[in-house]
């Protein structure tokens, strides 16, 4: 049985950076001060021209090889939805441009929000059936780029970024456990139509409200902890009003559920990654701390896992 280490955390955000409030300016119809008080979302940023999954990806590795030895590793897992060309996978263009080995894995897994703890299930596995050792975890997404202009559901909610990690396994008596939530009845809540993204927030709202809960509980009751024993808690960062209706709802102490969605908007799949980042830089997550990661949206689908710190 084993553990894994979450290391190097890195990531790149779009160049474009937009203050929600300047949205005035443009958007003279939208309620700004609306959005404001919703999303809690103050700033966003998004791709430019020259921007695309790909490119933010490679910004993003090279920030996380900069102290590694990448002839280590042998797999490389790209969470994307939004490549700029459906062929071939991003992770085997990443392989090419960062001049990786070539007797390694690679692949891409078609997820969002959720994907990040997705794509930790698929390297536990890895790494527990010796496949592996070391993995290359990116995720990216540019939403952005198939937004229309006036989708203010979407246009003051996504930032476009890609993360990037190094997973190893850590010898352990304990394995890492995950929960899983697949409703493909709710595909059309989030979806891409004719070359550009709508969302029903609503509906993906009452999704998370309803689900998460079964969710969260199925989790701790996995690894016989309670809410109690966990140190942080990690939510996607879809908006305040998601983030405090599930700390009202699991009645969490605010103090442990991290926020940065004000920061930089929601990034999708880098989300969650982003924020592990943002712990660490800050000295706010420990060795051995036990750290609840929850991502949920696109699918719809969810999951959730508990992993120590290391």
């Amino acid at each position: 049985m084993s553990h894994f280490s979450i290391s190097n955390l890195a990531n790149q955000l779009g160049s474009n950076k937009v203050i929600i409030s300047n949205l005035r300016k443009t958007h003279p119809r939208w309620n700004v001060k609306d959005v404001l008080t919703k999303t809690g979302i103050k700033k966003l940023y998004l791709s430019n021209e020259n921007e695309d999954v790909l490119n933010l990806s490679i910004r993003s590795c090279k920030k996380t090889l900069k102290n590694f030895n990448k002839t280590k590793i042998d797999c490389v897992i790209v969470v994307t939805q939004t490549a700029k060309k459906k062929l071939p996978s991003v992770s085997c263009m990443i392989q090419d441009q960062l001049n990786l080995r070539k007797d390694i894995i690679a692949f891409d897994i078609g997820l969002g929000c959720s994907g990040f703890v997705y794509g930790l299930s698929v390297i536990n596995s890895l790494l527990n059936s010796n496949t592996v050792k070391t993995v290359l975890f990116v995720c990216g997404d540019t939403y952005n780029k198939f937004l229309n202009e006036q989708n203010r559901t979407c246009r003051t909610v996504f930032s476009d970024a890609a993360s990037s990690c190094i997973v190893q396994k850590v010898n352990s008596k304990k394995n890492v456990k995950f929960s899983f939530l697949t409703d493909g009845s709710g595909a059309f809540d989030l979806i891409e139509n004719n070359n550009n993204i709508e969302m029903k927030g609503s509906n993906i709202f009452h999704f998370t409200t309803k689900n998460i809960p079964n969710l969260f509980n199925d989790i701790l009751k996995k690894n016989k902890l309670n809410k109690k024993d966990i140190d942080q808690f990690v939510f996607h960062q879809a908006s305040k009003l998601v983030i405090d209706k599930l700390t009202e709802i699991l009645k969490l102490d605010d103090n442990k559920v991290f926020k940065n969605y004000d920061k930089i908007g929601n990034t999708v799949s880098s989300s969650i990654p982003i924020a592990l980042e943002d712990l660490k830089k800050n000295k706010k997550i420990k060795k051995n701390q036990k750290v609840m990661l929850l991502g949920f949206g696109v699918g719809l689908s969810a999951a959730a896992s508990i992993i120590n710190w290391t």
